[in-house]
């Protein structure tokens, strides 16, 4: 079901008609005919007015409708109708759809609602028009010098030998592929997103599983939809495939499920057993496991996987988060199921592994079994007597995975807040998470830290953040309470970073680990200057003021390609996308002046450690590094900038100075940004957020940034 269509003030246009914000927004990214389509105009009409706007000629690279989309859907949300957008990425409502619902809540980060758009024509401009377009087509040459290559790594598709280091640690390090999609991964060839030369890196930086998402109805035969499992055997040749190559490079497979999936309630009536459904929540239902049916289900279609690949690494399953599964995935307080309302919290949860667990056995795989236990804790309003007797219940051979930093209380500013996850500024365990931990030991399953390296929600638009110690600090303390396997990452996170490097390092001999030594390995002669500039680093992200509204609504992740506006925007900020005008929503807890000194101190330290390794970069890897630091630095300056315009714009007239002074100041931040984001393709690229942004938006900001100046 596409979002609801509702009334919401329109976004500003930065040009003189909305049909050229199409043309600017999707030029060379969508096809030149799908664009002469949406505006009832011709290909070399687009051409033109895309050269008269000051854009360059070129071609379109195929990857933005199989690795970009998202970005092409988020720039066009505000300005196109559906049947519009259907059109310009050439998706069908049902292909849509599925995009909104399955890659990684999109829908939710589009703001659960459709803005309603006007249909957009082209015609031809009048003779006001052509003299504002060009002068804006001065403005658009200016910062327009170059255009980087887009998608441009790990683009080798080719077999190559394997490579990989030998270690003799057996501790896993698990990862998520930096291109898997987290949608259908399996419909193409994985070799379009998990390549060998990628493989290969991986495995040179010791990760030695890479997860992947899995629904069981699109990899085993599916009764009560069949539709939904057409292509089956298809996903199963290319996860064969992708389980062969990593093999080779010593990475096992995992799938991540979050099984039995709640259906809508029109295919239980479709399927003549409405009496098996189970908890509703809108229009969908969740398969009742206290009826026959649903189990049986789950058993056999685990089982006839497994037993045409018994291969596969393993599994995860998270039973408790924020897809619907089975009746009680929500919590007890939010189940309306008469016959599971009653039971203890941790009954559907372990049934739910137990069975794919034995169906697993069953086909002959000795696959591993993990539950992520994501939800199972005190945190979650489970009592301690439920957590013990789920570990106690739960079958011994299953594996057990807890978010390290989960429910770490911090003091950010004088602000108390307890953290869920995703945080690599605050390092676990926390209290619960060991507890929770230690109990899964006590039964005498193997342990797993959900930790995440790299980059977090934090700043999520560089593929690594400098702060390695921090990051060695969190492994120590998990080594001290007997955890030696982690998932790495979530979706963010995947690039094979030098943070992997020191990971293995670390993992293959915590006793005698000397991170003096690995920085020698990595940085030579520049070891020290690296090292002190990364202390800075850490000292400053120290200082974050986290919390999940910050990392998910404040404006770090889109930047300067949040538009801005002198006018109110009725809408809300919405997960690491749009952030508008409410500015409330995402300091919270934060007052506004805790939050913004709390950062002003993570960006004093920043912007001098930035200056060090840029005076010592003489070789790749260092100036790398200095690169995404940087412009992670100035993506945080973008967020105080902001922050401090939105409360601004609510006092005008007489913050006009102010608001002056803050549009200077997003000027000279996007000119910095531009004159970096074209040294790597790397930069805001993440896997299920596709680029959050491109030089192209960056523009579009610098333009809109004039007309507001000269308004005030």
């Amino acid at each position: 079901m596409l979002p609801e269509i509702k009334k919401v003030t329109p976004e500003r246009n930065n040009f003189p008609t909305r049909w050229q914000t199409v043309i600017f927004r999707n030029y060379r990214m969508a096809p030149t005919a799908n664009i002469a389509k949406v505006l009832g105009c011709t290909s070399a009409e687009v051409e033109r007015e895309a050269l008269r706007m000051g854009l360059r000629a070129g071609t379109i690279d195929p990857a933005w409708l199989t690795k970009g989309y998202i970005t092409i859907i988020r720039n066009n949300w505000h300005l196109l109708p559906y049947e519009q957008l259907c059109t310009l990425i050439g998706f069908t409502p049902e292909r849509l759809e599925f995009a909104i619902e399955k890659d990684d809540f999109l829908g939710v980060k589009l703001g659960r609602m459709k803005p309603e758009c006007e249909t957009v024509k082209y015609s031809p401009l009048t003779d006001s028009e052509l003299s504002q377009t060009g002068e804006i087509a001065k403005l658009v040459r200016k910062y327009n010098t170059s255009e980087r290559v887009m998608f441009d790594f790990f683009t080798d598709t080719t077999d190559t030998e394997p490579q990989y280091v030998t270690s003799a640690d057996k501790s896993i390090r698990m990862a998520h592929g930096f291109l898997t999609p987290c949608g259908d991964a399996f419909i193409e060839d994985t070799r379009s997103h998990l390549p060998d030369v990628l493989l290969d890196c991986y495995a040179r930086q010791g990760v030695n599983a890479l997860f992947v998402h899995g629904v069981l109805s699109s990899l085993s035969p599916y009764r009560f939809d069949p539709e939904m499992s057409r292509d089956y055997k298809l996903r199963r040749e290319n996860l064969r495939d992708l389980i062969r190559r990593a093999a080779l490079r010593g990475i096992k497979i995992y799938l991540y499920f979050n099984e039995p999936r709640a259906l809508m309630r029109d295919v239980f009536e479709a399927y003549g057993k409405p009496e098996i459904g189970g908890r509703t929540v809108g229009s969908y239902v969740s398969l009742c496991l206290e009826t026959e049916e649903p189990k049986e289900y789950l058993y056999s279609a685990t089982r006839d996987l497994f037993e045409d690949i018994p291969e596969i690494g393993g599994i995860f399953n998270i039973t408790m988060s924020e897809n619907y599964t089975s009746c009680r995935s929500g919590g007890k307080k939010n189940c309306n199921c008469p016959r599971c309302a009653h039971l203890p919290n941790d009954t559907l949860p372990v049934l739910v592994n137990n069975i794919m667990h034995k169906a697993i056995r069953d086909a002959g795989s000795d696959a591993e079994v993990m539950t992520y236990a994501w939800g199972w804790s005190p945190a979650r309003n489970w009592s301690y007597e439920e957590v013990d007797h789920a570990f106690k219940t739960l079958h011994p051979e299953i594996s057990v995975m807890q978010v390290s930093e989960n429910c770490k209380l911090i003091n950010k500013g004088g602000v108390e807040y307890k953290i869920s996850d995703y945080s690599i500024s605050n390092p676990g365990p926390s209290d619960v998470s060991e507890y929770v931990l230690r109990t899964a030991a006590k039964y005498g399953h193997k342990l797993y830290a959900k930790v995440q390296m790299s980059c977090s929600w934090e700043c999520s638009c560089v593929p690594y953040l400098p702060v390695f110690d921090i990051e060695v600090e969190h492994l120590m303390n998990l080594h001290k309470i007997g955890v030696d396997n982690v998932m790495l990452t979530w979706t963010l996170g995947g690039y094979p970073s030098i943070t992997y490097d020191i990971v293995a390092d670390y993992m293959s001999d915590p006793e005698n680990f000397d991170i003096e030594k690995w920085y020698k390995k990595q940085f030579g002669d520049y070891d020290k200057t690296v090292h002190r500039a990364v202390k800075l680093f850490c000292d400053g992200f120290r200082e974050y003021p986290f919390s999940v509204p910050v990392i998910y609504n404040s404006p770090k992740n889109l930047g300067p390609a949040n538009l801005w506006s002198l006018e109110p925007r009725d809408c809300e900020s919405t997960m690491v996308c749009y952030s508008f005008d409410d500015y409330e929503q995402w300091t919270n807890p934060y007052p506004i002046e805790v939050y913004l000194s709390q950062f002003e101190k993570l960006l004093t330290a920043w912007d001098e450690a930035c200056d060090i390794l840029e005076s010592a970069a003489h070789d790749d890897k260092i100036r790398e590094l200095a690169l995404f630091a940087r412009f992670a630095a100035l993506q945080l300056h973008a967020d105080v900038i902001h922050t401090k315009y939105a409360r601004a714009k609510r006092e005008l007239p007489a913050s006009k100075e102010e608001l002056r002074e803050l549009l200077n100041a997003e000027r000279e931040l996007c000119r910095k940004q531009l004159s970096l984001m074209e040294k790597s393709s790397l930069i805001g690229y993440e896997t299920s957020n596709h680029y959050f942004f491109t030089e192209r938006n960056f523009i579009e900001k610098l333009v809109q940034v004039e007309q507001l100046l000269a308004e005030l």
